[in-house]
């Protein structure tokens, strides 16, 4: 316990301050701007706002709630309305070139091209290849997705740079019982049925690697327990699936909707979730290998933070 404690507390430590913790700082640092300096209060809000706006498009929600994330501009709000220096008011220029002024807009100016890459992490350079959720039952939240490495650590990868990590919500909008627990049945997702995507032929179906226990991985065997079919001209894969779970074998057809396995925590995964990514072409005899192409459900192109609710 105590080992497993030290491995995970500076992650959890980074999540905890750069989705509750800095956004408060920036946005009441406006508390302490003199009553009368207008110009270094606009600063002030221009990083807060910066630094909201980019953590509320590019955060990891689904630790915190969809409250959280929307109390956060609420919250700003209320206090650039309370702070607001109503009672004479003064543009003084010649503040802007000390260091805190300086400091407030060279960060708002950081978090303003990092709001923007999110941003535009929601196009595609290309057409996408159009699919089927491949879950069932549930509330899903998209962990890693979209164009841009911002929103989705996929992206430097050619083969899955449009790869999407998906999670399950629980009914009151958390990904599992706890915040970080170790027993992977405490994540909503883990178990759930997977569902092939399309109509397609088996390629490969790999089971036998162990589930393991958050934050432990097996950066050995990447996928873990995995699927790939062929469908519409490309290979489609989904992985870290559960150990003994997959239903089908290479060489079977399958009909869209058609159960493939349940999600597990196989592989080179730090908790359990479902990989899912298309490449072009056919099955080149491995887990991944060839050019990433964009996938999307029902004409969505999911990227972090997006949410798709499907019946049971």
């Amino acid at each position: 316990m105590n080992r497993r404690i030290m491995k995970i507390s500076p992650f959890l430590l980074l999540v905890l301050m750069g989705h509750v913790c800095f956004p408060l700082l920036f946005i009441f640092q406006m508390r302490s701007i003199s009553q009368h300096n207008l110009l270094e209060w606009i600063l002030s809000l221009y990083t807060a706002i910066s630094y909201t706006a980019f953590i509320y498009v590019a955060g990891a929600w689904s630790w915190f709630g969809n409250a959280t994330r929307l109390a956060l501009p609420m919250i700003l709000a209320v206090v650039a309305v309370i702070t607001f220096p109503y009672e004479h008011p003064e543009l003084n220029v010649s503040t802007v070139w000390s260091v805190d002024p300086l400091l407030s807009f060279c960060v708002g100016m950081v978090f303003t091209t990092l709001f923007v890459q999110a941003l535009l992490g929601r196009r595609m350079s290309t057409s996408a290849l159009e699919l089927a959720f491949p879950l069932n039952g549930g509330t899903y939240y998209v962990a890693q997705g979209g164009s841009t490495q911002i929103i989705n650590i996929h992206r430097k990868s050619t083969s899955q740079r449009y790869a999407l990590d998906l999670l399950k919500l629980s009914k009151i909008g958390l990904r599992a019982a706890g915040f970080y627990p170790a027993d992977p049945k405490k994540y909503s997702i883990f178990g759930a049925d997977v569902v092939s995507p399309c109509d397609g032929v088996i390629r490969a179906a790999e089971d036998g690697f162990i589930d393991y226990s958050p934050p432990e991985r097996d950066p050995e065997h990447r996928p873990g327990n995995f699927v790939a079919l062929e469908c519409n001209g490309a290979t489609i894969y989904l992985a870290h699936l559960m150990n003994g779970s997959i239903r089908v074998k290479a060489g079977e057809p399958v009909r869209k909707g058609q159960i493939l396995g349940r999600v597990g925590n196989s592989g080179n995964t730090t908790e359990p979730h479902l990989h899912i990514h298309a490449e072009e072409g056919s099955y080149p005899g491995e887990f991944s290998g060839k050019r990433g192409v964009p996938i999307q459900f029902e004409g969505r192109f999911l990227v972090r933070n997006d949410r798709v609710t499907m019946p049971g």
